[in-house]
């Protein structure tokens, strides 16, 4: 995007440390990434680079600056394995590198239109009674008054969850192994970033292979077995019936990382958006008590139907205002694909280039009062889809958000009606890089009408939250 308005000024941005050079900074990044973040906005403006002087790493935080990199992917494209070289004969490398997050150009295009069917409104109705039924599982084995970890049972049961409307599995055990499975590789990935790739046993990622081997197996088999047998309504079954308007159908190559980078895009990131909703509205009882009102007055108990959950539109405005203040990723990341111009500011090819949904979602000229939870904005509030991104934006915008949207507000509606969940007083609620509880919320369970009121936490969260 060449511009007579392009500068070979130095973008403005942090010094480098002496011997340490942008390792410095990159280090406080991920060691703090909330408070580095907006530091780097309010301190430096829209476009930062992380290191002054160099361009090879750059913030950009405004919504004009979102569109420009999320709607070009020919000239800003994802990572393809930049970080990590997936070796592409292994267990592994077919997990990781045959999916759609991973892919740019033509073939990103033709893969996510192949994918679309599986993701329809009127295909993703149909999981709505998995959702319901598990959550309704998972409810019938608490019992008031215990006291729980609420993170550990959201993210068991959206591995659940997405096990079974991913694969249409019904057998325990094999819901239990394949979870275990996908569980074991998706947090093994941040490892491999500093582990040796050394397939010798004892080396964790000998174990790692090993786990990759055995769940690609799994996969394959129930690719078999679906084919063999027809019909389904789980997102493999309508994957393996789809085609373009040449005939063209997804590979068992493409199936297999697909159906993982669903996985591992549809359950740590639901997980967390569940705990911080059920976390915001302990700490404003206000809001909760408006939320229990409305679901009281439509649904009476029972699990929402599609069409009820129409009429919910407080529900849905809680749901967006716990996406906006805790977005399931607070950062991502593009790659100039030529050199090129942002911002007015050139940028050489290969430059990485990150934006932040929490950021942005920070602005205060986008939303009054940004540090606030205040669900009842969005009854009027209109947002466009680079000033709200929680699911990102562009052509690569996830393909499962109307589904996890779906998850979060079926979840929300029947736990609500049934349980109080009251935080730990004086628990200790820290955030980590992941936008992951990293100790856990550690709640009292409680009957319905137990009274509703804030109780006072400690940890890393009370900087990103005005209660």
């Amino acid at each position: 995007m060449a511009s007579t308005h392009m500068t070979q000024q130095s973008m403005p941005g942090p010094s480098a440390f002496p011997l340490l050079g942008g390792k410095a900074n990159m280090l406080k990044l991920y060691s703090d990434p909330y408070t580095f973040l907006r530091s780097m906005h309010e301190t430096y403006g829209d476009i930062v680079a992380l290191t002054r002087g160099d361009h090879s790493n750059v913030f950009v935080f405004s919504p004009e600056l979102n569109l420009q990199v999320l709607a070009h992917p020919s000239l800003f494209q994802v990572d393809e394995g930049t970080f990590v070289k997936w070796p592409k004969e292994t267990a592994l490398g077919r997990l990781m590198l045959n999916n759609i997050i991973t892919m740019n150009g033509e073939h990103h295009k033709q893969q996510r239109h192949l994918m679309q069917p599986a993701f329809h409104k009127q295909q993703i109705g149909q999981y709505r009674d998995d959702m319901v039924r598990l959550t309704l599982d998972m409810l019938e084995q608490w019992r008031a008054p215990s006291r729980m970890d609420l993170y550990a049972e959201m993210k068991q049961l959206t591995l659940r969850i997405v096990v079974k409307t991913l694969f249409g599995v019904n057998e325990e055990t094999d819901i239990e192994r394949i979870g275990y499975l996908m569980q074991r590789v998706l947090n093994s990935l941040s490892l491999l970033m500093v582990t040796p790739l050394i397939d010798i046993p004892g080396m964790p990622y000998h174990r790692i292979l090993k786990w990759a081997a055995e769940l690609e197996g799994m996969i394959r088999a129930m690719i078999a077995q679906k084919r063999s047998a027809g019909g389904g309504t789980d997102v493999l079954a309508t994957l393996l019936r789809v085609h373009d308007e040449d005939g063209q159908r997804l590979s068992d190559d493409e199936l297999v990382s697909h159906t993982f980078s669903l996985y591992s895009a549809g359950h740590e990131t639901v997980s967390n958006a569940l705990a911080w909703t059920f976390f915001l509205l302990d700490q404003h009882p206000e809001a909760l008590a408006a939320l229990l009102n409305e679901l009281d007055g439509t649904l009476h108990g029972e699990a929402p139907t599609l069409e009820q959950l129409r009429e919910l539109p407080l529900l849905d405005a809680v749901i967006k205002e716990s996406l906006r203040m805790l977005p399931p990723v607070s950062m991502k990341m593009r790659i100039a694909a030529e050199p090129c111009e942002l911002g007015g500011y050139a940028l050489p090819k290969g430059a990485i280039v990150y934006y932040s949904p929490f950021v942005t979602h920070r602005r205060p000229e986008l939303y009054e009062e940004p540090d606030r939870f205040q669900p009842q904005r969005w009854l009027t509030l209109k947002r466009s889809t680079y000033e709200y991104l929680p699911f990102a934006a562009g052509p690569h915008r996830c393909i499962g958000a109307d589904f996890a949207m779906l998850e979060l507000k079926v979840v929300l509606a029947l736990l609500l009606q049934r349980y109080r969940l009251a935080i730990v007083s004086d628990a200790k609620i820290d955030i980590d890089i992941r936008m992951a509880p990293s100790r856990g919320i550690p709640v009292e369970l409680l009957s319905r009408n137990h009274p509703l009121r804030r109780v006072p936490v400690r940890g890393n969260i009370q900087r990103l939250i005005t209660f």
